[in-house]
């Protein structure tokens, strides 16, 4: 039997052995004319005036797992499940202590002596150690948040209750301190309805032992009152107010009860580890609906993957993570989303995090050599070519580097014949780079002057930001591809140490994706950096190597439309360089309102929360359904990219198609063009009809890459 059917079998069966009889109401409104005498009424809370949507077991693991995957200790990681395993090993052993402490014995846990107990071994600072314990608290505070639904028949009794003078207060045995359960009823609607509230974990004593009715009478005089008390648990709720002197009466309603014991055995059985609770999860995300369905699919790997960035910075030990813009900057929202919406953001011991404006035409000038070295001429001529995919003149080098007529200091005339130069398409008009380094120093001496300036700009902003002058762990991360990026800083470090400089930062990269390009990029690397293995789109899966061939299908996610190329960088407000982007292109509709992503990722997260399952049980299912997507596309993934487009172009954004027609008599021919030019490979196959011939593709591009 699967487990969600033995789950509901044994919930229906066990609830079936429960008689009702006077000791027990189903319904409020059963007690509208027994309470009338009474002046004070209490009430438990969990299970009677509010339920969960998900097993106490996994709201315990949930808290767990955020530990593991973003808690560190003194000497690295945490051991995996600490927490989870504490909280009953551990609670205990703070329960002897408290009852063996003289003169106010204890008989109940405080959650947070049992974290800081559990953590002590492993975050030796107390002040480091509380902010950890306060971080898991804020965080299972926001789970509970998420995951309870208050009992709506129960709201209006207590109303009813309180319009008619009734003294209402919440007893409840609770290992969260009176502080944490006030925020949790604040949100849930409930805090105002009571006079008191008391709260084991606060008081020190139980319903259990019948402590705490004996300390409400105390504290609020009550002995003399009659006092009615109403919860779901036989023992806590009934027995032991009884012999306090209270009335009491079992709460049991058959539908909650079957609810919460169903929960419970689906737990218990794994039923939240099984792949069709995958499944269920990411059916709710409607991703099979045209274009909008696409974008929750997107969101929901996007807020993987900065999930994981956050996991790696923690357990690498990092001392700092930079998002590289412009595509990174979506990235660092969406970690700042996350930990604005996990509860705990703000306490959590996180590296810092901030954006580095970097592009593949600021890592060719911030290697920039003067022009008396050697390679000068073949550095300049051959990447200004790279970039623009055209032989190297006045026109290609100054596009391809972003100057301007302004950036050159030349005489009047020479400025008019610059200006007619960059304004024309006509290659008669433009001078050739051989001619420009011959023969006409006039132009090439201001042009070099205006590339040093711009290198040295950029130089000291590396240097500003303390990337390689500090004695730390930098995490860089971008959406990837070949790692062009750190290759730059590589041959940078490189010529600091030439120069005699001390370089002191160790750097790694993060991406989301990669490209075929990546391992002739990794063979060049400094020691000093590496590049972890791409998160989402890597190299070992068939699949991801063959939709890694181009990625046109990814950019329209991903860049950041507000801004234009990075061109320049610019003193600040105090002086510091702040880097200038150029104003983005007029384009039509052909982006992904950010807006919208980033919507449909907190979506995700809160869908993911109120699950049962694990986040790292999905994580998996989230990849290949993702790879497969763009790797295999249906007919509706081609319907939503048809209307898209994507920022092409190594120096100055473009807008080019995602998907090109691919023609049945140029069909090699057209394949190169997609690949050359960037376009959608797999897509444009599948919207020219060609479907059938995308699984050999994606065989042969997989076996040659």
């Amino acid at each position: 039997m699967a487990p969600e059917r033995a789950a509901r079998t044994v919930a229906r069966r066990q609830t079936a052995l429960i008689q009702s009889d006077d000791n027990n109401f189903s319904a409020p409104r059963e007690l509208n004319t027994l309470l009338m005498s009474y002046e004070v009424v209490s009430f438990d809370l969990f299970d009677t005036l509010v339920w969960r949507t998900v097993a106490l077991a996994d709201v315990h693991r949930k808290t767990s797992e955020f530990a593991d995957r973003f808690l560190s200790g003194d000497d690295g990681p945490l051991p995996r499940e600490l927490l989870l395993h504490a909280r009953g090993r551990f609670q205990q052993m703070v329960k002897q202590r408290g009852m063996a402490q003289a003169p106010t014995p204890r008989n109940e846990v405080d959650l947070r002596d049992v974290f800081d107990g559990a953590l002590a071994p492993y975050i030796r600072r107390p002040d480091r150690r509380a902010r950890a314990v306060q971080a898991l608290l804020d965080y299972e505070i926001e789970t509970e948040r998420q995951v309870l639904v208050v009992d709506p028949e129960m709201r209006d009794f207590l109303v009813m209750l309180r319009n008619q003078g009734k003294t209402l207060i919440l007893a409840s045995d609770m290992y969260l301190s009176e502080d944490l359960l006030r925020r949790l009823l604040i949100d849930l609607g409930l805090w105002d309805l009571f006079d008191h509230v008391f709260v084991s974990a606060s008081v020190g004593v139980t319903k259990h032992s019948g402590l705490l009715f004996a300390h409400m009478d105390e504290t609020l005089g009550l002995s003399d009152k009659r006092r009615f008390h109403l919860g779901d648990n036989w023992t806590n709720d009934v027995e032991r107010p009884r012999a306090f002197g209270w009335d009491a009466l079992h709460y049991f309603n058959p539908e909650n009860e079957r609810r919460k014991l169903e929960l419970e055995k689906s737990e218990q059985f794994g039923a939240h580890l099984q792949a069709r609770a995958a499944r269920e999860l990411l059916g709710q995300m409607k991703i099979d609906s045209a274009r909008h369905g696409m974008l929750r699919l997107v969101a929901a790997t996007f807020s993987l993957f900065s999930r994981q960035v956050l996991e790696t910075a923690v357990a690498g030990g990092y001392d700092r993570v930079f998002f590289l813009t412009r595509d990174g900057t979506l990235f660092h929202e969406l970690a700042r989303q996350f930990l604005a919406g996990c509860g705990a953001g703000g306490k959590l011991p996180l590296p810092k995090m901030a954006e580095l404006a970097f592009s593949r035409r600021v890592g060719l000038l911030l290697n920039y050599p003067e022009i008396d070295q050697p390679h000068w001429a073949n550095y300049l001529r051959d990447n200004a070519q790279f970039l623009s995919r055209h032989p190297a003149s006045l026109r290609g080098i100054m596009k391809s580097f972003g100057l301007g007529v302004k950036d050159l200091r030349v005489p009047d005339a020479l400025r008019a014949e610059v200006e007619d130069c960059l304004a024309s398409d006509d290659p008669e008009t433009d001078i050739g780079f051989d001619i420009l380094r011959k023969t006409r120093p006039d132009i090439m001496k201001p042009l070099h002057a205006a590339l040093i300036a711009r290198r040295d700009r950029i130089r000291c902003y590396v240097d500003e930001m303390g990337l390689l002058n500090r004695e730390e762990k930098i995490l860089l991360v971008d959406i990837g591809y070949s790692g062009t990026a750190v290759k730059s800083l590589s041959e940078y470090i490189n010529l600091q140490e030439r120069s005699g400089q001390t370089v002191r930062s160790r750097l790694s990269l993060m991406m989301l994706a990669a490209n075929r390009f990546l391992p002739g990029n990794l063979s060049r690397l400094h020691p000093r950096i590496n590049i972890i293995e791409p998160a989402i789109i890597g190299r070992k899966d068939e699949l991801q190597r063959a939709v890694a061939i181009s990625f046109a299908w990814l950019e329209p996610f991903t860049v950041d439309r507000t801004r234009g190329s990075l061109r320049d960088f610019i003193p600040g407000p105090y002086g510091e360089l702040i880097p200038y982007f150029a104003l983005p292109t007029p384009t039509g509709d052909g982006g992904v309102d950010r807006t919208t992503l980033l919507a449909a990722a907190g979506e995700f997260e809160r869908m993911l929360r109120c699950s049962p399952l694990p986040a790292g049980c999905i994580d998996q299912s989230i990849i290949q359904m993702f790879t497969a997507r763009f790797a295999r596309p249906r007919r509706s993934t081609i319907r939503s990219m048809q209307s898209v487009t994507h920022h092409a172009g190594a120096t100055e954004v473009r807008e080019n198609s995602v998907i090109l027609p691919i023609r049945p008599l140029h069909l090699r021919c057209d394949i190169r063009t997609c690949v050359s030019e960037d376009h959608w490979v797999q897509g444009s196959l599948k919207a020219s009809g060609f479907g059938w011939l995308v699984p050999f593709f994606n065989k042969y591009i997989a076996r040659i890459t």
